[in-house]
């Protein structure tokens, strides 16, 4: 039965009434806090699940010395320690022997003929790594290892350098006109989005950052018809143009990246840094977008991962809708917050 606008209202406020006085109740303390979220509400279980699956995959992982992720964090670790400023004779001993045995699993389940970039950067880390260190028997068993695969003469390239005094062609005015330029469009053209373009726009967002470089988001496209109309009415928000989008994607956080519980929402963090690059990015090719919310709900999660058919231990994190914009479509204005608003210096005093 429908509610008429008065009694909505009232139910709303009810509703309101009810979830502040349970709320206050069990902020009072985590038991309370904890019996509430186990016995009445379901709202973190599916995070719960997720951040189990991947701490398992995780160690599975470990246990095999196979993952990449595990390798760029190591590999990341090791060239943190090559640009300290004060850099120590001796560092990452106590990880060094892993991380030669990722790289050494991980080589081989690459074609020796067209190893990928992550994997050259490791080796030229590695090599300048032990090159540079000072001796000792934990680093010198992990570099016997590893010029077992590699030769002593190798060259490496893919290592730190000197930033210097880099000067851009590209202005403070180039960037605040692409920013200001990129807008949420809801209007798109009925044409086809080309997928080497949206390639181009995904090379800028791999170079966002990310946590101890585990690049742990992925970018899972739909430009069939079908399927794209379908997941198009999944996100909270597309109520009157998702029939307008030709080519929409989900933008996953990989849980199996992290060892620790503390981690969970560096998927989220690492997620929404690439997701911007690539958005902009998208403006330089011709292309528009509108990013679109995904809220915490278990119905639309379990849609989602059931017609995906994702692991246990992906989430979504946020949905992209792209394509052309419609010229004679209408974007919103979206008026940003005021400076003085945005930001404060150090401490700030209550008034």
């Amino acid at each position: 039965m429908r509610l008429s606008g008065k009694s909505w209202i009232m139910a709303k406020s009810g509703y309101i009434f009810l979830k502040n006085g349970v709320l206050r109740l069990i902020s009072l303390s985590w038991i309370f806090s904890a019996v509430f979220y186990v016995f009445f509400s379901r709202t973190y279980r599916r995070e719960q699940i997720a951040v189990v699956a991947g701490i398992i995959k995780h160690i599975d992982d470990l246990k095999k010395h196979s993952s990449f992720f595990l390798l760029r964090r190591n590999i990341h670790r090791v060239e943190k320690g090559l640009v300290m400023p004060d850099r120590r004779p001796i560092f990452a001993k106590e990880y060094i022997g892993e991380t030669v045995d990722f790289y050494k699993k991980c080589v081989g389940k690459c074609s020796v003929e067209h190893l990928p970039p992550e994997i050259i950067w490791s080796r030229d880390v590695l090599l300048t790594y032990f090159d540079t260190v000072e001796s000792d028997p934990l680093i010198s068993k992990a570099k016997e290892t590893f010029f077992t695969l590699e030769k002593e003469n190798n060259v490496a390239r893919s290592t730190p350098y000197l930033r210097g005094n880099q000067t851009i062609s590209v202005s403070y005015d180039d960037l605040q006109l692409l920013v200001r330029q990129r807008k949420s469009v809801r209007v798109f053209l009925k044409k086809t989005v080309p997928r080497d373009l949206v390639d181009k726009a995904l090379e800028i967002a791999a170079m966002s950052p990310s946590s101890c470089n585990r690049q742990p988001t992925h970018y899972r496209i739909f430009d069939e018809p079908g399927l794209c109309r379908e997941m198009a009415h999944l996100p909270l928000g597309t109520i009157g143009f998702a029939d307008n989008i030709s080519m929409i994607c989900a933008v996953t956080g990989d849980l199996s990246a992290y060892f620790y519980e503390r981690d969970r929402h560096s998927i989220y963090i690492d997620g929404c840094l690439s997701a911007m690059l690539f958005m902009l990015a998208l403006e330089t090719v011709g292309l528009a977008s509108c990013p679109l919310n995904w809220a915490e709900i278990d119905k639309l999660d379990r849609k989602f991962e059931n017609r995906i058919g994702i692991p246990k231990y992906e989430r979504a994190i946020m949905f992209i809708a792209i394509g052309y914009s419609d010229p004679k479509g209408h974007v919103a204005f979206s008026e940003k917050k005021d400076l003085s608003l945005l930001r404060s210096y150090n401490r700030v005093e209550n008034e």
